[in-house]
């Protein structure tokens, strides 16, 4: 989630997020079981334009207790419904939960909304089903990049470039995804994989695990271009995230939120975006996909 008010990107309130990619502090229950203590949460943005009808969307859900926290384990997949005016559209959707290398499981459901509108989502377990809603826009309402779109160029700093972004990195040690700028990436005819993450100053701990996964699955390959973005210019020259400015990809790219990975093929097309939580598996899904 950014805090920064820069580029007219205000906070974005994700209920149970923060608590989702805790790992301080808290007691959580073993598993899902049924009964009313259950909720479905989204670890997505809904209160900004961030679906778009005919574009394949991919909305990562969890489940929260009574008191707002976080399972610790998901057992088994979870079949989801998508409804519209009351009426289901098309079928169930089994869905697996995710584990492998970040804080909570979740549970990432890839749709295409065919219009624009509020939707029903269900997702039941057992004898449970549980319920949550989602806003879906028009394509030409959402200014981000979507799946099937071209990636467009942006500036991402690199030794010698760094676009006033100081630090050009917040992991420690530096990742090894700064030498090349996106906009010379763009039109080589190589996938480009682009990570927009800050490790030092990300409001949850899902920033962290997901650029030492790439890190881990694209580190040293040269099938790919992986470019990693910080999010801040400025970090360390304000007393308040809110006063960073932000850096040329978060702006350019109308970016409200932290982590996001692109994934883009040779031809330049966007071919998968992971936002706010993407374990090794899907990561490594989505990467094959490139290539």
């Amino acid at each position: 989630m950014l805090r920064s008010g820069a580029g007219g990107l205000g906070l974005l309130a994700l209920g149970g997020l923060a608590a989702a990619c805790s790992s301080e502090g808290e007691t959580v229950a073993d598993g899902v079981g049924a009964g009313p203590d259950r909720q479905l949460q989204a670890l997505f943005p809904r209160d900004i334009t961030f679906a778009a009808a005919g574009a394949p969307s991919r909305l990562p859900y969890t489940f929260i207790d009574a008191e707002g926290i976080p399972v610790a384990t998901i057992d088994g997949p979870v079949m989801f419904t998508v409804s519209f005016d009351g009426e289901q559209v098309g079928d169930a959707i089994e869905v697996a939960p995710r584990a492998d290398g970040v804080p909570r499981p979740y549970l990432p459901l890839s749709t295409t909304f065919e219009r624009p509108g509020l939707y029903d989502i269900g997702a039941s377990f057992g004898d449970t089903t549980l319920n949550s809603q989602v806003q879906i826009f028009r394509a030409d309402e959402v200014q981000h990049p979507l799946v099937g779109s071209i990636l467009p160029p942006a500036g991402t700093p690199i030794p010698g470039q760094t676009l006033e972004v100081d630090p050009i990195c917040t992991r420690s040690p530096e990742c090894p995804f700064h030498q090349v700028d996106l906009a010379s990436a763009i039109g080589t005819g190589r996938p480009v994989v682009v990570l927009l993450a800050s490790p030092a100053y990300c409001q949850t701990t899902a920033c962290g695990p997901i650029l030492d996964l790439l890190v881990d699955e694209a580190g040293g390959r040269e099938d790919l271009i992986v470019i990693h973005s910080e999010v801040y210019k400025n970090p360390k020259d304000v007393p308040d995230l809110a006063q960073a400015a932000l850096a040329p990809l978060p702006d350019t790219y109308n970016m409200g939120w932290e982590p996001s990975l692109f994934v883009a093929d040779s031809a330049g097309l966007l071919v998968a975006r992971g936002d706010i939580v993407v374990d090794r598996g899907e990561m490594a899904e989505m990467l094959a996909l490139a290539v």
